[in-house]
């Protein structure tokens, strides 16, 4: 039906689908995701593998778990994410000392390496994805999200649970509420 005559939306209209923030949120990391690996093209390097080596690079090592709950991605991925990043030779893993069955895993040469290849092509990914905005747009359109992301983290079947303030992400602070009148 799309609109009807008194501009009202009909039953065949995909405004509902359209306007819900699952929706759009989605399609904002597909087209995300697709200008980072335009960028990147060659390197091949996912935006997932990439988070990931982002976190070994800032705590120097880590075991799959802790990958996981820094990146924010469940097991099962992290599992695949970590087997592709060790066959491309970007990370290596060696038995934990206290407890053999964990791997402790750390970048490689090769991965650090990556890394530096790849930080311009992520960071014109980053400034495509906020072409659209002003400076002072991006900063408040980046400042939503992440108050989205922090206000539902822990909901999520993968919620981020960094153990310092650095590896958190960043807190939006609440506005302060208007002075009794």
């Amino acid at each position: 039906m799309g609109v009807t005559e008194d501009g009202q939306q009909g039953e065949g209209s995909l405004e509902d689908l359209y306007q819900r923030p699952g929706f759009l949120l989605r399609r904002a990391h597909q087209i995300s995701a697709a200008l980072f690996l335009e960028e990147a093209a060659g390197l091949g390097l996912t935006t997932t593998q990439y988070g990931a080596m982002i976190a070994l690079r800032a705590r120097g090592s880590l075991d799959q778990v802790g990958i996981a709950t820094l990146v924010g991605i469940d097991r099962s991925t992290t599992t695949l994410v970590v087997s592709k990043l060790a066959e491309a030779g970007y990370i290596e893993r060696r038995d934990d000392a206290v407890d053999k069955r964990r791997k402790i895993i750390t970048l490689s040469k090769a991965g650090h390496a990556m890394l530096a290849r790849v930080a311009a092509p992520a960071q014109r990914a980053r400034d495509r994805a906020l072409e659209p905005f002003s400076a002072t747009d991006a900063a408040k359109f980046l400042a939503l999200l992440e108050r989205f992301v922090d206000a539902f983290n822990a909901q999520t079947r993968a919620p981020i649970r960094a153990e310092t303030a650095e590896q958190r992400p960043r807190r939006i602070a609440k506005p302060a509420a208007a002075p009794p009148a």
